[in-house]
């Protein structure tokens, strides 16, 4: 691989902020964002993970964590603050409320909203500008692939997917993605959706169980779940100058789940 070709993924001098960033996938994308040359601001509700991640890949490169719940507008002003001018946004912070939707109830669908659609759509409004400003910049918004299709509960023997408002959080999320896109198309800056099939995180540890392995393996070409390294060349392609031209774009990650 020439210098050059090198260079199309090489972020130094970027600086990122990865919403949800200190376990789970988004430590994943903290990792390769540091790997890359860039500086990382993580941000999450609880300290503790964040501390740690912050800790332990102080050696990596220069990352900085701040306590920030993303769905609170003053805490959002905050972490803006803290972040500086930044280059790369990783909306990463995510939830799923379970619940048969007959007895979904009005204030769990809104904070599943506000956190998965509303929440980056504040950070786009305070971050892009000057982004625009400066005329780089990159947007990721985490999707799913429960933002493409809708899933089939065979899949989760025992437990179902009783998980309405993620469904419709990560399609909005991705329609949301495409309409930014078009707004700053022309400005240097990119927006664009990721979107993971089933990887094992802290936030699903409870539903893998043996069972539910085996029926998600089953129900994947390549046969089993997405690794802990496996997000981390589509975030840098999304995020680095080798995707100047690759915007308004969901990139699927999923072994094939979502071909059949």
């Amino acid at each position: 691989m020439t210098d050059r070709t090198l260079a199309d993924f090489d972020l130094t001098g970027r600086r990122a902020l990865v919403t949800g960033g200190g376990d789970g996938l988004g430590r994943q994308m903290t990792e390769a964002l540091l790997d890359a040359g860039a500086a990382v601001v993580i941000c999450g509700r609880r300290p503790e993970p964040l501390e740690r991640t912050a800790a332990e890949l102080a050696d990596r490169g220069d990352v900085t964590a701040v306590r920030a719940d993303v769905t609170v507008p003053s805490d959002v002003d905050s972490l803006v603050t803290a972040a500086g001018d930044v280059d790369i946004l990783v909306n990463n912070a995510g939830l799923a409320h379970r619940a048969p939707w007959p007895q979904v109830e009005s204030a769990e669908w809104r904070r599943i909203m506000t956190l998965n659609v509303e929440s980056p759509f504040w950070l786009f409004q305070r971050l892009v500008p000057g982004m625009v400003d400066r005329g780089w910049g990159r947007v990721v918004n985490v999707a799913s692939i429960y933002g493409i299709v809708a899933g089939d509960p065979g899949r989760y023997p025992g437990i179902g997917l009783d998980i309405a408002s993620y469904f419709a959080s990560k399609h909005a999320l991705i329609g949301l993605t495409k309409f930014l896109a078009v707004q700053v198309a022309s400005t240097g800056v990119t927006v664009n959706a990721l979107c993971p099939g089933m990887f094992p995180s802290p936030a699903n540890d409870d539903a893998l169980q043996p069972e539910v392995i085996a029926a998600l393996n089953a129900g994947t070409p390549m046969g089993r779940l997405g690794g802990d390294r496996e997000l981390r060349s589509a975030l840098l392609f999304l995020t680095a100058p080798a995707s100047s031209f690759v915007t308004g774009q969901s990139v699927v990650v999923d072994g094939g789940w979502t071909s059949w």
